[in-house]
């Protein structure tokens, strides 16, 4: 199984769309970690076939978005949320700790705009960054996360200006 993670799209859903239609086929599932959720349901009804599970951000507003979701796939439990409650800014110890007690396998979140795909913890962490405004390079990123023989592992992507799609190196 393989599960696309946008967050911080911000209103600018080319880049991500770029992205789905490329992967769709490849896909099984599709997560967005809030900023923008209403570009979470303009995805999803641009790709209709694939399931959608999106949480709200700091910059969200719609009152049936969720500021956080437990979804399962594969028999693994994933943790979607934005982070900024969590204040992800300052370190990883409160979301990493709330996962735990959610019985999450894994945390995935956002808002810092700065990917990481960690599994050195008790709980697997993972930020996709920013497929639009990203911080930690001029690189828009996203994340896949592969579901194999009970094993999960997560990748962070680079989507270019030559619209390449290319795995981070030390992701």
């Amino acid at each position: 199984m393989k599960i696309l993670v946008f967050s911080d799209s911000h209103g600018r859903i080319e880049n991500a769309k770029a992205v789905l239609g490329r992967l769709e086929h490849k896909t099984d599932m599709v997560f967005h970690l809030g900023d923008n959720d209403e570009d979470a349901v303009a995805l999803q009804s641009m790709f209709p076939k694939l399931p959608f599970h999106y949480v709200k951000g700091n910059n969200d507003f719609r009152w049936d978005t969720p500021s956080h979701k437990l979804v399962t796939a594969q028999g693994k439990r994933f943790l979607l949320t934005h982070g900024h409650k969590q204040r992800v800014h300052y370190n990883l110890n409160t979301i990493a700790y709330w996962g735990e007690e959610q019985g999450a396998d894994a945390v995935v979140f956002g808002h810092t705009h700065v990917a990481l795909n960690d599994s050195s913890g008790r709980i697997y962490l993972v930020n996709p960054g920013s497929i639009t405004l990203p911080r930690d390079s001029h690189i828009p990123t996203f994340a896949i996360i592969t579901i194999e023989n009970g094993k999960m592992e997560g990748a962070i992507m680079e989507y270019t200006e030559q619209a390449e799609i290319r795995r981070r190196k030390g992701f």
